[in-house]
């Protein structure tokens, strides 16, 4: 872990990158106390996997049918759960 100054951070930048990199922990120090702490950014790329949530997922045989006007007007108190 290596604490140093903001001062100190501007002079030696790529230094701090390459230790961060390196896995090393950095804090950027103001008013003695840590203020900024360097990560490293990596993005994985996200895999995808077609139908890996197959037969997951079923949409009831109504799903396309009109909801009436109660519901739309909040006054329809009984709403069906088919979960």
């Amino acid at each position: 872990m290596l604490n140093i100054s903001l001062q100190e951070a501007k002079d030696k930048l790529s230094e701090l990158i390459n230790l961060v990199e390196q896995g090393e922990d950095v804090f950027i120090i103001g008013n003695n106390k840590a203020k900024i702490k360097l990560v490293s950014f990596t993005e994985k790329p996200k895999t995808r996997v077609f139908g890996q949530h197959r037969n997951m997922v079923m949409m009831s045989e109504d799903f396309n049918d009109s909801l009436s006007d109660d519901f739309w007007l909040g006054n329809e108190s009984n709403h069906e759960n088919t979960t």
